[in-house]
């Protein structure tokens, strides 16, 4: 019998039948072609299934075999049959059976390939169905989940193949491509899809294949087993990026769900319907209680879109009234509260009602209000909340800082002290009015006072201090308060926070950095090498030597592998570094790009993938398309040969498809661009978060607008639902926002506004950040009513501009010049007069704010309007920071327009000595050169 079994595997493997499958079928089993020969066949189809069960039992072993392989491979009209046959009593007929439905499970047919049938019958079926993806055998694999549904292994493989999907789904869209199977991929979606990016990803395959959507196929098969409320969501997220808003709204309604009807109908904006039913329930709350304030927000930011002032003005009272004692002592142990405390600041801050916000914000986070007031120019205020008034700042600092730390001292390693708090955001703000002097003895004194304090791991008082300098203007001192003023050394810690002052930078490329700077010269103390590693990653060449730096030695000595053993904070490690990207990034920052080519080559010696890509745009963009299209392609394949990788290398995948596909289009290639391109739409479907913003942001920056807009917009409606991550909803609004503001300036501020809404109740922003982001709403709603000519919607955007931050610097010097070629002249003098005036009494009161002094000196000059004041103000700024190239270029722009041209040939003629790199120079040179 055993002789027998293995011919019947040699002659089935040279008959085409897979050998994996050939050594499990029942001895005795004829080749393949003998089974389907043409005379058999018309014996078969003569036959219905019962009848085929039948001959699984005879006594012909022919006839059995025969009957086993029509039904293992008719699949579609075989398994009920089958199914029935499993259970049969005889055990001839149960035992085939059984076994093509083991073969269906594992997704083994009789055309599979040998080489992927031996792989599924070495595996288990979680395990094999993944292999089949890999495969791209995608029938096969619908095959198996079909047949393992009801099995305890089906909750194992749908997670299995949703995660393969999110991993790899480019490269299995071209590998259903390539072999014609893209509607099987679409099928095998529709069976294991568990959540909104799935469907999405789905919905949006459809569209491309043209197919017609409706109700009935607008879920996939898999919902069926969803819970009722994850179906409504879902079903409401797809009709939403169908633009069927009403039918999103009725199917929330329907629902009961009263918060996916609010989000469903702040996307539709149905501002007017949700101004009424939310205004209806706010009045049956009780005042000063958590529902009252919630409803209320809800009633002010609908009012407010739909354009009901009366009943906008009256909400934002409702959200400053005080509690009521007897509903304060009632809710006393609510943890709601707060949080009802934080949404009430946040919607009157958002909606220009910032003095409203911070007489609540005040009352509950000194900090928060501080940086609240700074950030919309009420900067008075943040030294008043805080408890360091502007006129004692001198006298007093010394005594703040020194209860600052000693309170610090006395709370022990835990947390930063309250005090030590207000003093950071002290510092911030002293930096923001130009006060540089007080705001370095803070940073000083606090960073050297040998506080340390626990959090996570053991921190020096200067990584909170530096942490505190990455948001304002004064990042070039973090480098010299990194240094440990014991040991002069520079903890991992301290390096990573350094880095965030960098461009292209991370703690380990400082380490690399620094190790290479050591070995050319081992005499240099760690301090040393450390700030002259921060300068060459700034862009900047250090002093380090006689002569002239040694690009070459340091080139040499960068890309050899670092002994891990040398380098601090590394014990952990079991590799070499090397050098990575951010190393040739900082090479062409330097105005090195042979060395960073070249570093770039050695590093994709190494098989650093980014750097190979990273080679390959060089040389498209440098004309060499051959070389390009070639390691384009060996990119792609490195990543298709890797199944275990995160979605940044099948984002570099799908790049390298781009870069094919401009290849193509500069060849005048029309079929290969529109293949590539076709292929290049289906993998944007890509289901995974992480791949789609990679490839916007790319598509962006290689001007690419239209592709980026595509991926952000499939995923907007993705973000606004499900999702408590209110971060991750604004940053897919922010890119459409800005890939989109010139061309869809509406919908771009439509989108942004909802992300801002969305973060109201949420804590991931700083408390500026409801000032800053909706001001952004306003710029682009103001461009699109430029665009339209509406100038009454303009005015109300200037007024809602103006009350978030009265000096808004961008909205005078770019949009107003923008408005008077709209006609708006006088609109635009009135908005300009609002901010000069405002200006200037900010300026009285904080004359050594150079930059602030500048840039209200510019917008005059931009605007060509109140000249005097103008250059007063420009000299101030130029009396502060006389080495200032920007600083004087502004004076001499001032001193052109109001006709002095000598005077302003000679400054501008200096301004290009000090700083020769600056174009912008070079032109005003030229321009006021001229008679």
């Amino acid at each position: 019998m055993a002789i027998i079994a293995r011919c019947a595997v040699l002659l089935a493997v040279s008959a085409g039948l897979t050998a994996a499958a050939a050594a499990q079928m029942p001895s005795g089993t004829p080749p393949y072609e003998t089974l389907n020969s043409d005379s058999q066949a018309s014996d078969t189809q003569r036959m219905d299934y019962q009848g085929w069960i039948q001959e699984l039992s005879q006594q012909d072993y022919s006839t059995r075999q025969n009957a086993t392989i029509q039904m293992w491979k008719n699949r579609d009209g075989s398994r009920d049959a089958v199914q029935q046959a499993a259970r049969d009593p005889d055990p001839e007929i149960a035992g085939r059976a059984r076994w093509i439905l083991r073969q269906w499970r594992r997704g083994a047919l009789p055309d599979t390939p040998p080489e992927i049938s031996r792989l599924l019958q070495n595996s288990d079926q979680p395990a094999a169905v993944e292999q089949l993806l890999e495969a791209g055998q995608f029938v096969a694999a619908v095959v198996a989940v079909e047949e393992s549904a009801g099995t305890v292994d089906r909750e194992l493989i749908q997670r299995r193949i949703n995660s393969a999907l999110l991993r790899r789904f480019p490269i299995y869209v071209r590998a259903a491509m390539q072999s014609e199977s893209i509607g099987d991929l679409l099928d095998l979606i529709g069976l294991v899809a568990n959540s909104n990016e799935m469907v999405a990803c789905r919905l949006d395959m459809m569209k491309l294949l043209s197919i017609p959507i409706s109700d009935d196929n607008l879920l996939p098969r898999s919902a069926t087993t969803w819970p009722i409320a994850q179906r409504n969501e879902a079903t409401a997220m797809l009709l939403i990026k169908l633009d069927r808003y009403d039918d999103a709204i009725q199917v929330a309604k329907d629902s009961g769900d009263e918060t996916l009807l609010l989000n469903c109908q702040k996307i539709a904006s149905r501002w007017r319907d949700i101004a009424d039913q939310q205004h209806a329930l706010a009045l049956a709350t009780e005042p000063g209680s958590y529902e009252h304030y919630v409803r209320y927000g809800y009633v002010l930011m609908a009012a407010d879109r739909c354009d009901d002032q009366q009943l906008f003005e009256d909400s934002c009272e409702q959200m400053i009234a005080p509690e009521k004692p007897t509903v304060a002592l009632m809710n006393a142990q609510n943890e709601k509260l707060p949080v009802a405390g934080s949404v009430r600041w946040r919607y009157l801050a958002s909606h220009g009602k910032v003095d409203k916000a911070l007489t609540i914000l005040d009352r509950m986070s000194d900090e928060d209000a501080a940086q609240l007031a700074t950030d919309s120019s009420r900067v008075l205020h943040a030294f008043e909340v805080l408890g360091f008034p502007i006129d004692q700042i001198d006298a007093e600092l010394s005594g703040w800082i020194k209860v600052a730390t000693d309170a610090q001292r006395k709370l022990g390693k835990e947390e930063l002290s309250p005090e030590i708090g207000r003093l950071l955001v002290l510092m911030q703000s002293l930096i923001t009015v130009g006060r540089d002097d007080a705001a370095w003895i803070i940073a000083n004194r606090l960073s050297y006072s040998n506080l340390e304090v626990e959090y996570q791991r053991t921190y020096r008082m200067a990584d909170y201090v530096n942490t505190s300098l990455t948001v304002t203007k004064r990042s070039d001192w973090i480098p010299r308060l990194a240094i440990n003023p014991v040991d002069r050394s520079v903890s991992q810690e301290s390096m990573e926070i350094v880095a965030r002052a960098l461009p292209e930078a991370d703690g380990t490329t400082i380490e690399i950095v620094m190790e290479s700077l050591g070995k050319m010269d081992p005499r240099k103390s760690t301090e040393e090498k450390f700030l002259a590693a921060f300068e060459l990653l700034d862009g900047r060449v250090p002093n380090w030597g006689d002569g002239p730096f040694d690009f070459e030695t340091f080139f040499e000595t960068v890309t050899r592998p670092l002994s891990t053993r040398t380098i601090p904070g590394s014990q952990g490690r079991t590799t070499p570094i090397y050098a990575n990207k951010n190393v040739a990034l900082m090479f062409s920052r330097l105005g090195e790009t042979n060395w960073g080519s070249q570093c770039l080559r050695r590093l994709a010696e190494t098989g650093d993938t980014t750097a190979l890509f990273m080679l390959a745009e060089q040389a498209l963009d440098s004309g060499q398309a051959d070389v390009a299209q070639q390691l384009f392609e060996m990119v792609y394949q490195k990543v298709e040969s890797q199944r275990r990788v995160g979605g940044g290398d099948t984002a570099l995948a799908v790049k390298s498809l781009v870069g094919m596909w401009t290849i193509a289009r500069r060849a005048g290639d029309a079929e290969q661009s529109a293949e590539l391109l076709r292929e290049l739409r289906f993998a944007l479907c890509s289901p995974d978060s992480t791949t789609q913003y990679t490839l916007a942001g790319y598509f962006s920056d290689r001007d690419e607008k239209d592709l980026a807009i595509d991926v952000y917009r499939n995923l907007l409606a993705v973000k606004a639902f499900g999702s408590s991550d209110s971060v991750d909803f604004y940053k897919a609004t922010r890119g459409f926002a800005l890939a989109a503001r010139t061309d869809f300036p509406d919908e771009a501020a439509r989108w942004f506004d909802l992300a801002v809404l969305h973060s109201i109740s949420t804590n991931d922003f700083r408390a500026s950040a409801f000032v800053t982001l909706p001001m952004y709403v306003h710029r682009w709603a103001l461009e699109a009513a430029i665009n339209d000519g509406d100038e009454a919607k303009a005015k109300y955007q200037i007024d809602r501009l103006l009350s978030l931050d009265p000096l808004d610097i961008d909205l005078a010097e770019r949009l107003l010049p923008e408005m008077r070629k709209a006609g708006m002249e006088s609109l635009a003098d009135e908005a300009f007069d609002r901010v000069m005036d405002e200006g200037i009494r900010y300026t009285e009161k904080f004359s050594l704010d150079a930059m602030a002094c500048n840039n209200l000196a510019w917008v005059a000059a931009m605007n060509e309007k109140r000249l005097g004041e103008a250059r007063q103000l420009s000299e101030m700024a130029v009396r502060v920071e006389p080495d200032s190239a920007i600083y004087r270029d502004t004076l001499a722009e001032i001193l052109f327009l109001v006709g002095e041209k000598k005077q302003a040939l000679e400054i501008e003629k200096a301004c290009l000595i000090d700083d020769p790199g600056q174009w912008h120079l070079h032109e005003q040179v030229e321009r006021f050169s001229k008679p």
